[in-house]
């Protein structure tokens, strides 16, 4: 069994535990990559789930049954994760691709308007389309800090930014394993690791070794971040009183990036 075949059958776990069983869909697109993956469940109103930075379409496994009751849900698989196609961040212009692929995705699915919740780099990528195309946007909903509306990010990632160092780091202190999921959730993803299951993380360990991933994953931060932390050209927290979409956001008092008072403040 090959690491696809792996990641699609822990995924099947999950989706058995939680009782759910989306369709699993590969589409073309005339965007940023050719074929994009998402799944697809529910009944209702459309909305796009987009997930964070080095994550995939199942970070939401877990809260797609209640959501499916009143929306058709498209949980979409960003450029170089999960089961879309590879991309390669190097020279791309960050801010037009991360709106194109949104656009060219939502073109492809037949979709003029929908609801959008993006988490972390997810919410970046949906900021970025709100503010271009605010007229196929129902409302917005951030979940967490988003990415890119403040400078400073956790070392971590500020690290994993820099070239060639990037790259030693993912051969030895971060290389793939199920220790460094947890670790790495406990640090900058979740409040309490031991509220993910063995299988979830399992799961997630599968999705770092698809093929090209931490490729991708890398040439990303390498675009986004210094070793100071966001790029400047890229940031988007001077543009949110410019959103002409409802925009409401969910945010955890323990997340990582960002707490929610300075969240309240940006809502203001």
């Amino acid at each position: 069994m090959d690491i696809i075949d792996k990641y699609k059958s822990t995924r099947q776990k999950l989706f058995v535990t939680e009782a759910i069983q989306p369709q699993s869909i590969k589409i073309a697109t005339k965007g940023p990559v050719k074929n994009v993956h998402y799944l697809k469940i529910g009944k209702g109103k459309p909305l796009i789930m987009v997930h964070g930075g080095g994550s995939h379409s199942s970070e939401w496994i877990k809260i797609l049954k209640p959501l499916a009751e009143y929306f058709q849900l498209y949980v979409v698989d960003r450029p170089g994760c999960g089961l879309t196609d590879y991309i390669n961040y190097g020279n791309i212009a960050y801010k037009e691709s991360a709106t194109d692929f949104i656009r060219s995705f939502m073109d492809a699915i037949g979709l003029k308007k929908s609801f959008i919740i993006g988490n972390s780099m997810g919410g970046y990528f949906s900021i970025c389309f709100a503010l271009q195309y605010p007229e196929r946007v129902e409302k917005l909903l951030l979940i967490g800090a988003p990415a890119g509306i403040k400078l400073w990010i956790p070392i971590q990632l500020r690290l994993s930014g820099i070239k060639r160092l990037n790259k030693i780091l993912i051969k030895t202190i971060g290389k793939p394993s199920i220790k460094n999921v947890a670790n790495l959730s406990q640090q900058l993803l979740v409040a309490n690791v031991s509220n993910l299951s063995d299988d979830y993380l399992n799961h997630m360990y599968y999705s770092h070794l698809l093929p090209r991933f931490q490729e991708s994953f890398l040439s990303m931060l390498e675009n986004v971040l210094t070793i100071k932390g966001w790029r400047k050209k890229l940031y988007l927290g001077d543009q949110l009183d410019q959103l002409k979409v409802p925009v409401s956001f969910i945010w955890g008092d323990k997340d990582a990036f960002e707490k929610p008072d300075s969240g309240i403040k940006k809502q203001k």
